[in-house]
C-alpha cells in the first residue's frame, strides 16, 4: 500500500530488506546458492579517453532484458565474471536478492548477454523505458543497488586512519581492521521546490541545461538546519526572494550517487528576482495554462521534467490543485 499521496519513481522498493539476515554467516553461502537465489548485475560505463583509452565515468550501467526491466540472473554465473563487490539486497517473497558491481565496463560485458537478450543500460534510460503509474517497482530495487554499490566504490578506505576497511553485515557497514571504526552507507539530503507565488510558479534553468529547459529549484542541506529553513535559503539564494511559508508534498531515492530528494512548495514574498549567476541562468514565472501549452508541444519552453524526476510530481500536483 503506497504510504504517500504522491508516488515518485525509484521509490516503492518490493523487496524485504531482511535486516535480521545481514549478519547470517550463510548469507554469501547457502542462501547464494539456493536455486531461487538472483542477482542483478552492474558494470561501470565506460568513455574514450583522448588517448584511446577506455575509463570508466562514476554512473554505472545495469543488466536489463529487452524490455528494460531487471535481467536477473543465477549466482553461479558470478564463477565466471570478475566481481568488485556483492551485497544482499533482501527477499523477494522469500527468494534472496543480490547485486553485484563487475570489475570492468559494461562494454567489456556486453557480448556476454546479448544472445539472451539482454543489454546493459544506464538508470535514466531504464526509468524511460519502465515508466509507468504507479512507479515500477524495479527502479526502487535498482536505486537501492546502485547506491550500494557505488557507495562502497567511494568508501573503500577508512575516513579515520586511512586504511583499507572490508564490507560486512551482508554490505550494509564497512570496518576498518586497522583502527576498528565502522561506516554506514549514507544517503545526501536534498531539497527540490517549486516555488510560489499567488496563481503562479516560479521555474529556473541550470548552468548548462539545454535552452527552454526548465525545472524546480533544487539545493543540498546543510549541517544544522532543518527542510524547510533549507528550502528558505536555498530560494533566497538561487533567486533573492524571501520564503513565507515551505510545505512538504514528497520524497524520492535519487541513486545519482545516492541522494534523498525532499519535494516541497515554498511561498515567497513579492520581489524581484535576482539570480545566482553561478548555478542559474535563467528563472520565470510561469502560470498553469502554461504547462499544459507545454505538456501538448504548444510552448517555447519545456515545463515538465521526464515523469521519473520528483520535479514532474511537484508540478503535476500544482497543476492538479483545485
Amino acid at each position: 500500500m503506497p504510504l504517500s499521496a504522491v508516488q515518485t519513481a525509484f521509490s516503492g522498493n518490493p523487496l524485504d530488506r531482511a535486516e535480521h539476515l545481514r549478519t547470517d554467516p550463510e548469507i554469501f553461502g547457502d542462501y547464494l546458492t539456493q536455486d531461487d537465489a538472483r542477482v542483478v548485475l552492474m558494470a561501470g560505463e565506460s568513455r574514450e579517453a583522448e588517448d584511446g583509452k577506455l575509463q570508466l565515468t562514476a554512473d554505472t550501467r545495469i543488466l536489463t532484458d529487452a524490455m528494460g526491466d531487471i535481467a536477473w540472473q543465477k549466482p553461479s554465473r558470478l564463477r565466471f565474471l570478475p566481481t568488485l563487490n556483492t551485497i544482499f539486497l533482501g527477499l523477494d517473497a522469500g527468494a534472496p536478492r543480490y547485486a553485484c558491481l563487475l570489475d570492468g565496463s559494461a562494454d567489456d560485458f556486453a557480448e556476454m548477454f546479448e544472445p539472451e537478450g539482454a543489454k546493459f543500460r544506464d538508470g535514466r534510460g531504464i526509468a524511460f523505458k519502465l515508466e509507468s503509474t504507479p512507479p515500477h517497482p524495479s527502479l526502487g530495487i535498482i536505486a537501492h543497488a546502485k547506491s550500494m554499490l557505488l557507495w562502497h566504490e567511494s568508501h573503500r578506505f577508512c575516513a579515520k586512519c586511512g586504511a583499507e576497511s572490508r564490507l560486512i553485515k551482508a554490505g550494509y557497514e564497512r570496518e576498518c581492521p586497522a583502527c576498528g571504526a565502522h561506516h554506514f552507507p549514507r544517503t545526501d539530503p536534498v531539497v527540490i521546490m517549486l516555488v510560489r507565488r499567488g496563481d503562479m510558479a516560479l521555474v529556473g534553468r541550470g548552468k548548462g541545461w539545454p535552452e527552454g529547459h526548465y525545472s524546480a529549484l533544487a539545493g543540498f542541506m546543510e549541517p544544522g538546519e532543518s527542510m524547510e529553513e533549507a528550502v528558505a535559503r536555498e530560494v533566497f539564494e538561487e533567486v533573492g526572494l524571501r520564503a513565507t511559508k515551505v510545505r512538504y508534498i514528497t520524497s524520492q531515492p535519487w541513486p545519482w550517487p545516492s541522494s534523498l530528494m525532499i519535494g516541497a512548495e515554498a511561498w515567497v514574498e513579492e520581489g524581484e528576482i535576482s539570480l545566482q549567476e553561478s548555478e542559474i541562468a535563467d528563472a520565470v514565472w510561469i502560470t498553469k495554462d502554461d504547462v499544459r501549452a507545454s505538456m501538448r508541444g504548444e510552448h517555447p519552453y519545456r515545463l515538465v521534467p521526464p515523469s521519473f524526476a520528483i520535479a514532474h510530481s511537484l508540478v503535476k500536483t500544482w497543476l492538479d490543485e483545485a
